[in-house]
């Protein structure tokens, strides 16, 4: 009788200890930290165009331009320099980025070639981004830049970029008509579209080139991000705003998006999201208001954006 007691209550334990191994193991499916990598490289390259659009309508408008920058002789192309003086933006890496363009009092197109600056770093070679159209606000000098996964060049590039004279009149159109689009409200419809829109507002009362609103709307993909957790991660910004004056580590308001899902595309499958908002803490975090599946254990936490 006692070796049955014993065998009973051996085999309970055991059985205990497997159920308490295994629910251990599933909590930890839901403790993973948000994966922001394709968050940080949507918010790094718009404010990368933000900042080129506002090279280029200056260069038009000819007013006062900053000592990084410098124009090419007989053509319509605009060296600058980024370095510790003359720093990108949510960027610390040096280089040159040099900019094609064609305008007039309306907007225009530009391209922009990043060559030995790495934008994005971790080895996803961005080489540059191909006829991005921009349109000047009527009656103030606001900028609104839209652009596409299809204006995105990663890996071996082609100088050829840099040569607008060739340019077409219906390519030039099919870039203006992208005004057309309506601004993504909702971080869950903007998350797979591709395509983001990128609004400068320069300070009325200074010509400082980093003391400029950017509001970013959009989402999807700049390069491929493969979850650590499984999976492909996109992202999406609603209204985010950021200035470098204001806050050089973080945007100051608006919501976003970081959405894991299962390899595949079509239809989409969501292995976890965390839906983030920015504030004006100006501390490099964003608080996630609401997380879910593998991201689970985030819910009402702040997060490190890493974006330097």
């Amino acid at each position: 009788m006692k070796r049955e007691i014993g065998f009973v209550t051996k085999t309970l334990a055991l059985t205990a200890l497997t159920l308490l191994f295994v629910s251990c193991n599933k909590l930890k499916e839901y403790d993973h930290k948000p994966e922001l990598e394709s968050l940080r490289q949507g918010l790094k390259t718009s404010v990368a165009v933000a900042y080129c659009a506002s090279l280029v309508n200056s260069v038009y408008e000819g007013e006062a331009l900053p000592q990084n920058v410098s124009l090419k002789a007989g053509s319509s192309l605009i060296s600058v320099r980024i370095d510790a003086n003359f720093p990108l933006p949510l960027n610390r890496e040096v280089g040159e980025i040099l900019i094609a363009y064609q305008c007039d009092d309306r907007g225009g197109v530009m391209s922009i070639l990043f060559g030995n600056f790495d934008l994005l770093g971790n080895n996803y070679d961005f080489y540059g981004l191909y006829l991005v159209p921009f349109i000047k606000n009527e009656g103030s000098k606001d900028i609104r830049a839209i652009y596409m996964k299809q204006d995105i060049i990663l890996g071996a590039g082609s100088d050829t970029i840099m040569d607008l004279g060739r340019l077409s009149l219906s390519l030039y159109n099919d870039r203006m008509n992208r005004f057309m689009l309506a601004d993504p409200q909702d971080v869950f419809v903007a998350v797979k579209q591709n395509f983001w829109f990128v609004d400068v507002k320069p300070n009325p009362h200074s010509l400082d080139f980093y003391d400029r609103d950017i509001i970013i709307s959009g989402g999807g993909q700049i390069a491929e991000v493969q979850g650590k957790t499984g999976g492909v991660i996109y992202h999406a910004l609603v209204n985010a705003k950021y200035n470098y004056r204001v806050c050089p580590y973080n945007p100051i308001s608006g919501v976003a998006l970081s959405q894991n899902f299962k390899a595949g595309g079509e239809p989409f499958v969501d292995l976890g999201n965390s839906y983030i908002s920015f504030s004006e803490s100006c501390d490099g975090r964003a608080y996630v208001d609401f997380s879910s599946g593998k991201y689970t254990s985030y819910f009402k936490r702040h997060i490190d954006l890493d974006l330097e």
